[in-house]
């Protein structure tokens, strides 16, 4: 499920990507709040760091070899492997794009006016609700850690408990 999740994420940001450049100009798409703007990102989130392919590049292979081995070492059924697929999905969409083109292509324009959001990619969205997935996640767990430790109904952990020896049972 996790390759396939990511498989699904990279195919749909490259089908994005490729309609963009082929088939659609820059146009509104809900008046100004969201519309088309075809950008080349050679740097990295937001245009940080301009013309830092390379290093991007190496970055985000690290990353996904990160990512399927954090896949492979989670028990199975973890509810963060998906949102990890997310990530990886998107990791290697941008990826490919550095690789092949020597930028991001990025089209989703929104804001109000002037005040626009960074132009980003389907990419980006996966790698953003994946990443922000993770960070509830993890809060989620430390506040039920919390509530279970501060709770004196809760059951100890057996593994905190010392062993009892068969001369103090008596």
């Amino acid at each position: 499920m996790f390759y396939l999740v990511a498989l699904l994420v990279l195919i749909l940001d490259q089908a994005s990507k490729w309609y963009v450049l082929h088939r659609l100009d820059d146009r509104p798409i809900i008046g100004d709040l969201l519309r088309l703007t075809l950008t080349e990102n050679t740097g990295a989130a937001f245009g940080l760091f301009p013309g830092a392919r390379a290093p991007f590049v190496v970055i985000s292979v690290v990353a996904a070899v990160g990512l399927a081995y954090a896949n492979h070492t989670m028990r199975h059924g973890s509810r963060w492997r998906v949102l990890l697929a997310l990530i990886l999905g998107g990791n290697l969409g941008n990826l490919v794009d550095r690789i092949r083109l020597g930028h991001v292509t990025d089209f989703v324009d929104m804001g109000v006016g002037t005040t626009r959001w960074p132009v980003f990619n389907i990419a980006d969205v996966a790698v953003v609700i994946g990443a922000a997935g993770l960070g509830l996640a993890l809060l989620a767990d430390m506040a039920r850690e919390r509530r279970r430790v501060a709770s004196p109904t809760a059951a100890p952990d057996p593994a905190s408990l010392p062993e009892e020896n068969s001369a103090d049972a008596r």
